[in-house]
């Protein structure tokens, strides 16, 4: 009797201690020809910044999701920055850019490529697996949320995604339907 009561007393200790599991923030998950749409898209508008000056815009990611194309990393010069957002707003299919680059030394730049190890920490701190209706990039610790939510989605979202190992900065681009803007 005794000993059913002390491993009763250390599994409560235990359950205590634990930390409890996080809820899903509801995302919004793309219909299957929209998100095919969106990878046309973002292979179109990332070959047509690596045309500009492949080395130039090495450090240049870009990602799509309900026809509105988000620029991550960063650039040399203001007018690169410039170039590349025009280059993915002559894409036929994109309606709206959201230009995230920033400017660096070129010795710089090799530190502004995806984290792939980072984005998948994210992802499972936010419950969140790769088909869940939110995109998730980690560039030079800075991580960047793309997708559709509830409109209270995007705060909750970046609390979760800032308490990450290694994460110093987020940027949430939550929208409220997976549907282009006009």
């Amino acid at each position: 009797m005794k000993r059913a009561a002390a491993l009763m007393f250390l599994a409560l200790a235990a359950c205590q201690g634990a930390e409890p599991a996080r809820p899903v923030v509801a995302t919004i998950d793309r219909p299957r020809p929209v998100a095919n749409r969106d990878d046309l898209l973002k292979s179109v508008a990332s070959r047509k910044v690596a045309e500009l000056d492949r080395a130039a815009f090495r450090a240049v990611s870009v990602e799509v999701w309900g026809g509105r194309a988000l620029l991550m990393g960063a650039v040399v010069k203001p007018e690169q920055r410039r170039r590349a957002e025009q280059a993915v707003r002559d894409v036929t299919g994109i309606a709206e850019v959201i230009n995230e680059l920033v400017l660096a030394e070129a010795s710089q730049l090799d530190r502004y490529v995806l984290d792939f190890s980072r984005e998948e920490a994210v992802r499972h701190h936010l419950n969140a697996d790769a088909k869940s209706g939110l995109i998730v990039r980690v560039v030079n610790g800075v991580a960047f949320l793309l997708g559709g939510g509830s409109p209270d989605s995007a705060p909750v979202l970046k609390a979760d995604a800032g308490e990450v190992e290694g994460i110093k900065w987020v940027v949430a681009h939550i929208v409220p339907s997976y549907e282009s803007k006009p």
